[in-house]
């Protein structure tokens, strides 16, 4: 598995401004930037996008895992999304075969 780079003109991780509303707390912070997070998968992810010069084996083996499970929902989400599509597709091809005929 390879992580997703930054593209060309993008701005460095640093230099995203990001705060958290007052009244919520972050679930944790990037240990290298201190950047925010509301959950640990997303700064796990993070981790693994952004810091990969400076994470550990343990961090990296978190990573792996986390980036297989988002990819595992992603591909699940995509799933329901084309079985969504098919379905009106043929809802509307039935609609208009027996009605419209």
């Amino acid at each position: 598995m390879t992580p997703l780079s930054t593209r060309e003109g993008d701005l460095e991780p640093t230099e995203i401004e990001t705060t958290v509303p007052p009244d919520e707390t972050p679930a944790t912070h990037c240990p290298y930037c201190g950047r925010p997070f509301p959950t640990e998968q997303l700064s796990t992810l993070h981790i693994g996008d952004v810091h990969q010069t400076e994470w550990t084996g343990t961090e990296h083996e978190a990573y792996e895992d986390v980036y297989q499970t988002e990819s595992d929902e992603l591909f699940i989400y995509h799933l329901k999304v084309i079985a969504a599509l098919v379905f009106v597709f043929f809802g509307f091809s039935y609609v208009y075969v027996f009605v419209w005929i």
